[in-house]
């Protein structure tokens, strides 16, 4: 099992993304049952508040794209008092918003890795469960 963040679930929205295609891979090999991906539910909200102001693509067209990756059946994680007091603390210490250490807190709870396209967010915390998506390869055991 991995977690991902919504910066790369985004990838599957913006054309010409760099990595696109390792986004893609993670999801393709979700979808095959090759690897479990796991994310807060928080993950839909962003891709979806994305889909609304940063692209331009119709409203089918966007309610259509988020419904296949909600098809996609990720497992879900559901924040408790605990894990929101958790990841206060630590975005709070690492100076990161409460929304992207959220995908490490939980990763870092189910024993996972973190997959992000987000460089300044492992430049501030140096998390060794936190990989950059351009370091993956679909070969790579995860």
């Amino acid at each position: 099992m991995i977690t991902i963040d919504a910066s790369v679930g985004v990838k599957w929205f913006l054309t010409g993304e760099a990595d696109e295609d390792k986004a893609f891979s993670l999801f393709d090999r979700h979808v095959e049952g090759k690897v479990e991906i796991m994310v807060p539910e928080l993950f839909f909200y962003e891709l979806s508040n994305t889909l609304i102001t940063k692209t331009g693509v119709p409203e089918n067209i966007a309610v259509n794209s988020l419904k296949n990756v909600v098809e996609a059946e990720f497992k879900i994680y559901h924040a408790d008092s605990k894990d929101i007091i958790e990841v206060t603390k630590f975005a709070k210490k690492y100076n990161t918003s409460f929304y992207d250490m959220l995908y490490a807190v939980i990763a870092k709870i189910h024993k996972t890795i973190l997959i992000t396209a987000d460089e300044k967010f492992i430049e501030k915390t140096k998390f060794s469960h936190v990989k950059l998506l351009s370091d993956y390869s679909a070969g790579t055991k995860i």
